[in-house]
């Protein structure tokens, strides 16, 4: 097998690298994204960079954001906005002479999704949910080996899921509506609890707390993944899938969170499943690695 190359392009940083002919990970150092020069200089540098890893179509790129139905233009970044309108397939096969079928392109979340299935936590998995923790809460459903998208591209965004009243709530989610699962799991909302129970917002530091012995740090992070657990018993009511793996930054707080989470789904699951939950294990090298995996299933090879 040619080596493939995989990029993934964060808000601050972008990874790359490639798997070698053994489907090996060959990482490289991250570079900045530089996203305040504009969508064309992005674009010129990700082919650069393609280039310099050698990449022979095809292609593959993981980006934030929601495309268009049926289209490769992004209409929402949030993190990328300079990037909202881009048709990033189709600007950066140009820049490589190739054409745009080469270059597979999809969601962060949805490819990490596919790296963590094709090579890390979820490799003897089968169908699973991924559930990233960070700044926000995202997900990717892999299903059948396949990323799962439904039917208007737009799938699998488990941190909009409903899980409170607004009674509950003590300011609306990023999106703009009261009660969504990002509000009360992702690493920002484990900040702001634990500054509202008293305790430090060092999360690596809480959960060392936690982990040391019972007491208020425990108690926040078993009610926080109480939460957590609410949400993904919604997606096993409605997909059912045997595996959540859990990543992001506040991800490495799973053991701690663990104990809630099953509680979480116990009280709103009514068929009682006992789901795998398992911590990712490709860490911040999931995105390219499931963008090349992307590249593999649906790039077309250049003549």
């Amino acid at each position: 097998m040619d080596p493939v190359v995989g990029i993934d392009i964060g808000g601050t940083a972008i990874k790359a690298g490639r798997l070698g002919p053994q489907g090996e990970p060959q990482p490289a150092a991250a570079r900045p994204t530089l996203i305040e020069n504009g969508a064309a200089d992005l674009c010129d540098r990700l082919a650069d960079w393609a280039r310099e890893l050698g990449a022979r179509a095809p292609l593959g790129i993981g980006v934030p954001g929601v495309f268009a139905p049926g289209t490769r233009t992004l209409v929402e970044s949030p993190n990328l906005p300079a990037l909202e309108g881009c048709d990033l397939r189709l600007e950066v096969a140009q820049r490589l002479g190739w054409a745009p079928e080469c270059i597979a392109i999809d969601n962060d979340a949805n490819v990490a999704a596919l790296g963590e299935a094709r090579l890390g936590a979820g490799r003897n998995a089968g169908d699973l949910a991924m559930v990233t923790l960070g700044t926000g809460v995202g997900g990717g459903f892999v299903f059948g080996g396949q990323i799962f998208r439904g039917g208007l591209g737009q799938g699998a965004e488990v941190g909009h899921l409903f899980v409170h009243d607004r009674e509950r709530c003590d300011e609306p989610c990023g999106c703009g509506r009261w009660g969504c699962l990002e509000s009360f799991a992702s690493a920002t909302a484990a900040m702001r609890r634990a500054r509202r129970a008293g305790l430090t917002d060092d999360l690596s530091a809480l959960c060392a707390a936690a982990r040391e012995a019972p007491g208020p740090a425990r108690e926040l992070l078993v009610a926080i993944g109480e939460d957590l657990g609410r949400g993904l018993a919604q997606v096993l009511v409605l997909l059912d899938p045997p595996t959540f793996v859990i990543g992001g930054g506040f991800g490495a707080a799973l053991d701690t969170l663990l104990p809630g989470i099953r509680a979480g789904i116990a009280e709103r699951d009514f068929a009682q499943r006992h789901p795998q939950i398992v911590a990712a294990t490709l860490g911040a090298d999931a995105g390219w690695i499931g963008a090349a995996c992307l590249a593999q299933s649906e790039g077309v090879r250049a003549n």
